[in-house]
């Protein structure tokens, strides 16, 4: 045995090497069972309430960088009367300056920390 776990499907057999004898050991690990819906549900909303409030976050910020994407093109077209092709331009920035400013806020969060960072953002933000 080359002391890595099979993977026939059964139980996992590890090989370890047992410093105090210098004999071979052979660990048996039960695979898990999956988890059911229920149990899958009842372990989210068991996260702490910090988890829960980064992924609210996240999901509605991707719902204003994704969701309004089509209603900003509609506004920017009827409202204005911009062409379609000035408009993906306009919208077409905006996706660009999008990622130049997150790869900056990115480097800055490494640098600064995260709660400094997300400080300055909400007060620029407002």
């Amino acid at each position: 045995d080359d002391g890595h776990a099979s993977d026939g499907g059964g139980p996992l057999s590890v090989t370890t090497q047992d410093p105090t004898t210098s004999q071979n050991q052979e660990i048996e690990e039960k695979p898990q069972p999956h988890p059911t819906g229920h149990e899958s549900l009842l372990r989210f909303l068991l996260l702490p309430n910090q988890v829960l409030i980064v992924l609210t976050l996240e999901f509605l910020n991707s719902f204003r960088s994704f969701g309004l994407r089509f209603v900003l093109y509609n506004y920017v077209t009827n409202e204005f009367g911009i062409s379609d092709v000035k408009a993906g331009a306009l919208l077409g920035t905006k996706g660009f300056i999008d990622i130049i400013f997150g790869t900056i806020g990115s480097i800055m969060v490494d640098m600064i920390g995260v709660r400094r960072i997300s400080i300055i953002a909400m007060s620029v933000a407002i």
